[in-house]
């Protein structure tokens, strides 16, 4: 705990990836401003929370820390183009940002102890999470998270090591229930669980600086006999010296969960050599790991369902040759060629695959056509990693395409200026400003 209030949290050659997931993830709160329930959360959250120094990114108004954090947690996820590690399972960014910046706002922090605050949160979610095996019912949404987004307000409001300790046991205990099957069959409060955990962050901290004291056993009671079958609690500090978390997560262009992304990849190969098309297959089969396997639903009901059904997706390829916004409609999930193609799709766990999560996420995608050939693709690593990253461009284009969802250029210049500023602003607050001027 004292490695995340120190002056170690971030590491200088850290910080330019660092205010890239930021801007990842404001990016991604911002374009999901104009779906409907992220624009009703975000204009109820100074009336359930009152109003207050932090803004509610969608409107641009403010509200107290707790409330903005929940909206715009609630909004992070909306799209699913928010950033992701593989060792959480999770996205770290979209738990724990929304609860720095609103605590950020109110303290006045630098744009650096906004980003030092940001990592240490991330690392700490990631770390956590990395210890628990969650049970198969449980979608990792709103769990290990809520202890980095504690540890992130502890920081900026300067708490001790003791009040820290506290808050991130508090944060555990108020974990709460999260189901795959929410996930799979399209229920909005998965996105709902994220903006708790940001929100909790804040809570337990304000809760543990007053004097109420956590389970000394939290984490591994929650996240190793609640949640999960089991909690290591080596992964702590595991490597704290030489390893960053915050450095090698993922940021994403397919608007899915990212277990779908190595059958995309390998499904656009086998479409890349070309010879078939949606009419002619016959039968596709997916081979992939554990967890990965629980998106195995050939019937999601909507669009957002589909963000969480391999088969929806890899038929989708194959349909669209599209995984964005777009593909993921109820216009689009409503489609009979597609809905037709995705049930002739299976999924199944290969072993090999499970045993090498999470350094490797891998996929291989079998499809048999209607005259007797067999074609098949394997991918193992898909691009968005530290090892195969989408160039900078690209990543650029997508954060100013999903800013224009919601803002005006000028607004969006003025995001993507506030953003890019961060290592050297001298207070935070000038985000209200920025997306104000376009909503």
């Amino acid at each position: 705990m004292e490695w995340s209030l120190g002056p170690g949290a971030l590491r200088p050659e850290d910080v330019p990836h660092l205010v890239t997931v930021v801007t990842d993830t404001v990016a991604a709160i911002v374009g999901a401003a104009v779906e409907p329930e992220v624009g009703a959360a975000a204009l109820a959250a100074p009336r359930t929370g009152g109003p207050g120094p932090a803004t509610v990114l969608a409107t641009g108004r403010g509200a107290s820390p707790a409330a903005a954090a929940l909206a715009n947690g609630l909004a992070a996820v909306r799209l699913e183009l928010d950033e992701g590690h593989p060792a959480a399972a999770n996205h770290p960014s979209a738990h724990t940002l929304p609860a720095v910046l609103a605590v950020a706002e109110e303290v006045d922090a630098s744009g650096p102890e906004l980003l030092e605050a940001a990592a240490a949160a991330y690392e700490v979610a990631v770390r956590v999470a990395r210890g628990v095996r969650l049970r198969r019912v449980v979608h990792p949404f709103g769990t290990a998270m809520a202890c980095g987004a504690a540890v992130g307000v502890a920081r900026l409001r300067r708490c001790d090591v003791d009040t820290t300790t506290q808050a991130v046991l508090v944060a555990a205990a108020l974990t709460p229930a999260s189901t795959q099957r929410a996930a799979n069959t399209g229920a909005t409060v998965r996105n709902a669980l994220t903006g708790v955990t940001a929100a909790n962050g804040v809570l337990a901290v304000e809760l543990a600086a007053g004097g109420t004291s956590g389970d000394r056993r939290a984490l591994e009671t929650v996240y190793g006999e609640v949640l999960g079958e089991s909690f290591d609690a080596a992964h702590l500090d595991r490597d704290l010296g030489s390893l960053r978390y915050v450095a090698t997560g993922y940021l994403k262009l397919h608007a899915c969960s990212p277990w779908n992304h190595a059958p995309i990849e390998a499904t656009e190969a086998l479409l890349a050599a070309g010879g078939f098309g949606p009419g002619d297959v016959d039968a596709v089969e997916v081979a992939t790991y554990d967890p990965a396997t629980r998106l195995d639903g050939r019937d999601p009901p909507t669009g957002f369902a589909g963000k969480h059904s391999i088969p929806y997706s890899v038929a989708a390829r194959i349909v669209r040759r599209d995984n964005g916004i777009d593909a993921y409609t109820d216009e689009a999930a409503a489609d009979p060629v597609l809905r037709a193609l995705m049930a002739r799709v299976t999924v199944v766990e290969d072993p090999e695959m499970t045993a090498a999560v999470p350094d490797v996420r891998a996929a291989r995608v079998t499809v048999r056509t209607r005259d007797g050939r067999v074609r098949t693709a394997t991918e193992d690593r898909p691009p968005g990693g530290p090892d195969r990253p989408y160039p900078a461009a690209v990543i650029a284009a997508k954060h100013r395409s999903l800013l224009a969802r919601a803002l005006r250029e000028e607004a969006v210049d003025a995001v993507l200026r506030w953003c890019a500023d961060l290592p050297g602003a001298a207070s935070v607050r000038g985000l209200p400003t920025a997306v104000g001027t376009g909503s």
